[in-house]
């Protein structure tokens, strides 16, 4: 115990939560690699059946996600020590939506995935890092938080939507032309695998703790 009777751990957190914290880098680890792996040997490149392989990428951590934070609650505890403007920051990745203009520009993907979901990227890029500091200063933005996540939350669900839809396999009922094949080559299949569902997953946590973030007074 320390000098105010709190419980005093000799690594800084339980043995539960460390333990629930090596799991959580292993199996992100894990994730990041097989999808970097079947990226290389062309795995998502399924131009004559439904985007199965990515489909599970996408999905499975999603699933693991939600039921190991309602049902285990070392994980939870662990999720939840996470630091919010780490999370918020961690967002500044999304300025990749500035290659997805230039891969319109250049012909490689289609006007009605790249301009929107570009922008949208860029847009959630650009309020992470004022929001960030703002939550490292404990300022009362909850409003702009939520917003923001439900902002980026959607734009990343609408990406991986629109990117199916007109992807060059079965599902692409609305490609006319141009694909969004290129999201399926290696590296760049590492953002609708890899980058895209790690990212909701921190967007449902962050709006699962809102109400750590202080809020303006009535």
């Amino acid at each position: 115990m320390d000098g105010g009777g709190k419980p005093r751990y000799p690594y800084g957190m339980p043995v539960t939560r460390r333990y629930a914290r090596s799991f959580t880098v292993l199996a992100v680890l894990l994730w990041f690699l097989g999808a970097l792996a079947a990226g290389w040997y062309g795995l998502f490149l399924q131009t004559d059946a439904p985007p199965v392989y990515l489909g599970l990428f996408f999905a499975v951590p999603i699933v693991l996600f939600a039921v190991l934070y309602l049902l285990s609650k070392s994980f939870r505890a662990y999720a939840n020590g996470l630091d919010l403007s780490l999370i918020v920051g961690a967002h500044l990745w999304r300025y990749v939506g500035v290659g997805f203009l230039l891969a319109f520009f250049y012909g490689r993907l289609p006007a009605q995935f790249a301009v929107p979901e570009g922008v949208g990227d860029i847009t959630a890029a650009v309020f992470a890092l004022p929001l960030a500091l703002a939550l490292r200063s404990n300022k009362p933005v909850r409003g702009y938080f939520v917003a923001w996540n439900i902002f980026g939350l959607v734009d990343l669900t609408s990406a991986i939507t629109v990117g199916v839809l007109y992807s060059e396999g079965p599902v692409g009922v609305l490609r006319t032309g141009v694909s969004t094949g290129l999201m399926t080559t290696f590296p760049v299949n590492l953002i609708p695998t890899f980058f895209v569902p790690l990212f909701i997953m921190l967007h449902s946590l962050a709006l699962l703790r809102r109400k750590e973030v202080a809020s303006a007074r009535p």
